[in-house]
């Protein structure tokens, strides 16, 4: 895995202000975010893997009051975040996400949210990540996430020049195994936009971990 890591930390060194330059928001305005940020049993801690340089997503869970900690693999990316919201720079840290969650305590977070970060992680490891986010959500916390529709790995250029990896499963793949691991599926959207010069079509899920005492 360290080597596909490493690979990913390369690509965001060299294109990191690229990413935030061509980022307009409008991750925080598609419907499940807001549905996932106001939900019941998000009322305490949030953890955001992947949180690039912290906007929007980071920005808005802050500007909302409500507790949060941001993780990324691109020391460039969290500079960038810490730069940008100095007011709040030490909720962004420095961490690859399969390492940080494996060393959470169980019962940590009831929010855990990830756009467009999960893909970087080589998907042998997805299985153990997302049982990792399972037991450190909060019963009846909810996960909100991106995926592909389609099975795909591989190293690639993106901006041009810059090095970067992807890793996924299918959709289907995706509702199996959250459903064996215990998450109940609540929403999904679809987002079609125009990225990087070309459309692009995203999934959204939004899931929730069973709540034992009902």
């Amino acid at each position: 895995m360290d080597e596909e890591i490493d690979y990913v930390r390369k690509g965001y060194a060299i294109a990191a202000k690229i990413y935030r330059d061509q980022k307009d928001g409008t991750q925080a305005e598609i419907p499940l975010f807001k549905q996932w940020l106001n939900h019941p049993q998000n009322s305490s801690k949030i953890l955001e893997l992947g949180c690039a340089s912290g906007f929007p997503i980071g920005k808005e869970i802050l500007e909302s009051g409500k507790s949060y900690i941001g993780i990324d693999l691109s020391l460039e990316q969290i500079n960038l975040a810490r730069k940008e919201f100095p007011q709040w720079k030490n909720y962004f840290i420095l961490a690859e996400m399969l390492s940080f969650c494996k060393n959470q305590p169980s019962n940590n977070y009831s929010g855990i949210i990830s756009m467009f970060s999960i893909r970087h992680l080589p998907r042998i490891y997805h299985v153990e990540l997302f049982t990792n986010i399972y037991r450190i959500l909060t019963d009846g916390g909810v996960l909100l996430i991106d995926y592909t529709y389609y099975s795909d790995e591989g190293r690639d250029t993106w901006f041009e020049d810059m090095p970067m990896y992807w890793s996924s499963f299918s959709k289907d793949w995706m509702y199996l195994t959250l459903k064996e691991l215990g998450f109940t599926h609540i929403a999904e959207y679809e987002d079609i936009k125009m990225f990087n010069g070309k459309e692009e079509k995203t999934l959204f899920l939004l899931y929730q971990k069973i709540l034992t005492n009902q």
